[in-house]
């Protein structure tokens, strides 16, 4: 056993250079793959993370939620929803929106008034406040843009259609087959917006109920530079309609 040992030791101090050669190209593989790994575990806390959901058991009448599963803060400047028919689609901004869960008593004559010298909100309108789905997002934090049925009617409305109370068109035989929504966010980490986007079929149940089928698991996110160039144009729309 010692005869081996001497062996051994003496191969290492004549081959010493090579030896020193081999460990240090095992530190630098080893702080080599650490560093990957360190630069992986930061892009992956950087990355945005989006999700448009649906809610009451995929019912038309349940809410769209979104929400941020990311790390970072995100910042929601729009929403749109994309409605298509078998005949055309129907495309509106829904980041304000009358949201009939406002609905509440009249201010009071005795509200608060705010340092800017605005007025706190006490309440909605009876016809139901115009709410904005603008703003921040923390990690983990969702929101809640509109029901589904709303948005559709509010698609539907604003090209000048109406929906029956089981969601087709009055005067119309066109079929609604798809609700699209896509979002525009900033996120501090990224110098140019982002967007999300989610599309769910509508189908009929057994009872005739309107439900929500998503195409896809997951929604997906628009981070390219072709992608980005196509939120740039719906940026611009918005900007324009508003006018």
């Amino acid at each position: 056993m010692l005869s081996q040992l001497s062996a051994l030791w003496a191969w290492i101090s004549e081959n010493a250079i090579v030896v020193s050669g081999l460990a240090s190209i095992g530190h630098v593989l080893i702080w080599g793959i650490a560093m990957q790994v360190a630069v992986s575990d930061a892009r992956a806390l950087r990355r945005p993370s989006i999700l448009i959901k649906h809610g009451k058991a995929r019912r038309v009448e349940g809410p769209c939620l979104v929400s941020n599963m990311g790390h970072g803060v995100v910042f929601v400047e729009s929403i749109l929803a994309r409605l298509e028919t078998d005949q055309q689609t129907l495309v509106c901004d829904i980041t304000e929106l009358a949201d009939e869960d406002t609905r509440q008593q009249k201010p009071s004559s005795d509200e608060e008034t705010t340092d800017e010298g605005e007025t706190d909100k006490g309440g909605g309108e009876e016809e139901g406040e115009l709410v904005t789905r603008m703003g921040p997002l923390n990690s983990m934090q969702y929101m809640q843009a509109s029901t589904f049925d709303r948005i559709l009617a509010n698609a539907a409305q604003q090209h000048g259609l109406a929906l029956n109370s089981d969601y087709t068109l009055k005067d119309s035989d066109e079929t609604l087959k798809t609700i699209e929504i896509n979002l525009i966010v900033i996120q501090a980490t990224e110098k140019r917006p982002i967007g999300a986007r989610r599309r769910f079929n509508l189908v009929r149940g057994n009872d005739n109920q309107l439900m929500l089928a998503p195409e896809k698991d997951n929604t997906q996110l628009l981070t390219s530079w072709r992608q980005r160039r196509e939120l740039n144009r719906w940026r611009q729309n918005i900007t324009i309609e508003g006018l």
